[in-house]
């Protein structure tokens, strides 16, 4: 949310603003219609969290620049204090309508409050998908139950992944291969002439190569991904294996 001054800022000539931080952070961002009554306006961001924290940075300085820094800070708190007033009157179903499709009449068939249906809409989209569909409790108060259905999904081994992925249809043999893996488990990641450059060590090391569509200019990994020769490292433990991320720069 901001103020029509500051929107001004942020857009920019002839949209120049709002299309540079675009091009350096990835995002998406949409301004939406006023809305009839309203004195601030408000912009939608997409992208993944890293993208949009650095869209909001770059946005927080436009709107420094363009009001000042006192001025920005009051603009800042006034649109706070409307945002706490509005999560106080917030329903559940309301509140969860940032998670996946179905999560807000999840939350009404359950009765979910709204701190607890952020904290819902926060989880990534398999689990939440896949709570929906499960989620059956029979003896205890159903938000109790919740709690601690949430929390045994996310430990680790997450076996039901597999089911989930099976359930959206992911598994099917168009979208998905199988790979049998060893006692020394594998490298994941992008195949060719990069993926040798740890010499004989990798030679050894049994290697899973992902199809990965190149596109040319600098924003194409952010749009498709970005995946390195070593991605990912599959690693035995007992009956399970644990996924070891070898870089931090995954899109």
């Amino acid at each position: 949310e901001l103020s029509q001054k500051a929107m001004g800022g942020v857009i920019g000539k002839g949209g120049a603003s709002i299309q540079e931080i675009q091009t350096v952070s990835g995002v998406k961002a949409t301004t939406l219609e006023p809305v009839e009554g309203e004195t601030v306006r408000c912009i939608r961001l997409e992208g993944t969290r890293a993208q949009i924290a650095e869209a909001k940075s770059m946005l927080e300085q436009k709107v420094v620049m363009a009001l000042g820094e006192k001025a920005a800070e009051k603009m800042q708190k006034h649109i706070s204090s409307r945002l706490l007033e509005r999560k106080r009157a917030e329903t559940g179903s309301d509140a969860a309508r940032g998670g996946v499709a179905g999560l807000s009449d999840f939350c009404v068939k359950w009765g979910v409050q709204a701190v607890m249906a952020r904290k819902l809409a926060r989880l990534d989209a398999q689990l939440q998908r896949y709570m929906i569909r499960h989620f059956n409790p029979k003896k205890a108060k159903p938000v109790n139950a919740l709690r601690g259905y949430t929390t045994a999904l996310s430990r680790q081994p997450q076996k039901w992944r597999l089911e989930a992925l099976y359930e959206d249809g992911e598994l099917d043999g168009e979208v998905c291969e199988t790979f049998a893996v060893g006692e020394g488990g594998a490298v994941v990641g992008r195949g060719g002439a990069d993926a040798d450059e740890d010499g004989a060590d990798a030679a050894a090391q049994q290697r899973i190569d992902l199809e990965v569509v190149e596109q040319p200019g600098e924003q194409a990994s952010r749009v498709y991904g970005d995946v390195q020769p070593h991605h990912c490292r599959l690693l035995r433990m007992g009956d399970d294996f644990y996924s070891w991320a070898l870089e931090t720069d995954i899109g």
